[in-house]
């Protein structure tokens, strides 16, 4: 029998240590891969958290194994692309990781590096590109498409025909109504309601969501 590739996480802080146990309770532990730890370039990262995982090399100088498969635990997009792209400048190969509880519909595409975290949904007809991450009962729905290291936060709602383009962070509790288009590289602040399309490099926030800085 093969033996199945380890699973190594890229970042140990918050949000890689709520990932090593959403890696224990998704579809493919133990059938796809098994858990081997995180790679951080803070090798202290875990020194006063505690956490089953272990640190066992940084980022910035790490070589992949051909029988590792990784995943992006950086909720930054710019430096999960970063991260995730000199990994994979050096051979490595990204998986997925879907949490047990999130639901996925008909007709979903999900590039390398996708993560659906607990509840999360995904509905129908959607595009999720490289490293997109759908946090904690967060929603796609039909026909919203979201681009690459795309971060998209905790009880998030993008509604009908959304379009998220590339390295976009949305804050928590992020509704966005149909057909809207957030450009690249822009940032939605915490508990905004997006009304209108946001240009690409910009920040907003608040209800109705407007420019700042």
């Amino acid at each position: 029998m093969r033996a199945l590739p380890q699973l190594v996480i890229i970042g140990a802080g918050g949000f890689g240590r709520e990932m090593y146990a959403w890696a224990e309770q998704s579809f493919q532990v133990n059938r796809e891969w098994r858990i081997k730890g995180f790679i951080d370039d803070d090798i202290d990262a875990l020194k006063t958290k505690l956490s089953p995982g272990r640190i066992f090399g940084r980022i910035v100088d790490y070589t992949p194994s051909s029988d590792e498969v990784f995943i992006c635990a950086i909720g930054v997009p710019e430096i999960k692309r970063r991260c995730s792209e000199l990994i994979a400048s050096r051979g490595g190969r990204f998986t997925r990781l879907i949490h047990r509880s999130a639901v996925v519909g008909h007709h979903v595409e999900m590039a390398e590096g996708v993560i659906l975290c607990p509840y999360a949904v995904v509905s129908a007809n959607n595009r999720l590109g490289r490293g997109v991450a759908v946090n904690l009962h967060a929603s796609v729905d039909h026909d919203a498409n979201v681009g690459d290291w795309s971060q998209v936060n905790c009880h998030c709602d993008l509604t009908a025909a959304v379009e998220v383009g590339c390295e976009v962070f949305l804050g928590s509790r992020v509704s966005v109504i149909p057909n809207v288009r957030i450009g690249d590289r822009a940032y939605v602040g915490a508990g905004s309601v997006v009304l209108r399309d946001v240009a690409s490099g910009t920040k907003v926030v608040g209800s109705p969501a407007r420019r700042i800085g």
